[in-house]
């Protein structure tokens, strides 16, 4: 019986599906967001409605597809396993769940050592080492952590304005001005704003500061500070070991020049996708399997 490879890529704004043979790539669909950090039901129900989706229109019956899914907020086990076991129920011969940061990684380096640092929203670093270990840094959430994402950029220009405000009872940056005009012009209409404000809310605003760099000191600093901390995320990652870097995400390349020259020389463009990634994770799962049966 012919084996299929399903590979998964999920996240905030869109799902990617594609079915794969022996021989490569047979078909891809696309369906809408499936994080489940934003919306745990609706992610499932998307990810098991592309996976159904994508099988039938190839008539293949499930038992015979290995399926591996590289979803955002996979990093939170009950919600990782519930997903999992939703996908189990559908038949597919494997079933493998993790976060897209892991198949980035997978995809990036094409299954070898590499370092993936991803830069959008939040923040994340992933090292696949020459011992064949993966392993995390970062991508705690903004609360605590996401260090030199979008979110912490737009947070830091908001901390500017309130300082601004407070010091001066004005604002006197041209940055500051234009935060103003996004989050509210007084204490009454800033606090609601703070009350709901999120991730996607903070990382909006980093727009804005890359717009008044380099002529505004203080989107000058914050830009460097920034870049301080994806270069201590790459330093944490690296170990001491000078692996191929791959910077991923939407600020990926706003931040580049501005890093420590070592990494901005270590850098390689990346070799693939996190789709990519989750298909030679479903391949992966399929040759582990067919070692431990019995011959």
């Amino acid at each position: 019986m012919s084996a299929f490879f399903l590979g998964i890529d999920g996240g905030g704004t869109k799902t990617l599906a594609r079915l794969e043979d022996s021989t490569g790539a047979l078909l891809t669909l696309k369906a809408g967001a499936s994080s489940l950090t934003q919306d745990l039901d609706g992610a499932i129900q998307t990810i098991a409605e592309l996976s159904r989706q994508i099988v039938a229109r190839q008539r293949i019956q499930p038992g015979c597809v290995h399926l591996a899914c590289g979803v955002a907020g996979a990093g939170n086990p009950v919600a990782a396993e519930k997903l999992r076991q939703s996908l189990r129920k559908l038949g597919f011969l494997s079933v493998e769940v993790t976060s897209d940061a892991q198949t980035s990684l997978l995809g990036a380096g094409a299954g070898t050592p590499i370092v993936m640092v991803a830069i959008g929203t939040g923040s994340v670093a992933m090292r696949l080492g020459r011992d064949g270990v993966i392993r995390q840094y970062g991508g705690w959430g903004l609360a605590v952590g996401d260090e030199g994402s979008g979110a912490a950029i737009g947070k830091s220009a908001v901390r500017a304005l309130l300082w601004e405000l407070d010091k001066h009872g004005k604002v006197i940056s041209p940055l500051c001005r234009q935060i103003m005009r996004e989050v509210g012009e007084v204490r009454s209409q800033i606090l609601p704003w703070l009350q709901r404000a999120g991730s996607r809310e903070y990382a909006a605003l980093a727009p804005a500061v890359f717009a008044h760099y380099p002529s505004c000191p203080l989107a000058r600093d914050i830009i460097a500070k920034t870049a301080a901390e994806v270069d201590r995320l790459i330093r944490a990652a690296s170990d001491g070991d000078a692996l191929p870097l791959a910077i991923l995400g939407g600020l990926a390349e706003k931040l580049r020049p501005h890093l420590h020259p070592d990494y901005q020389r270590r850098q390689i463009p990346a070799l693939g996708t996190a789709l990519d990634g989750a298909c030679m994770l479903a391949r992966s799962t399929a040759q582990k399997l067919s070692l431990h049966q019995p011959s």
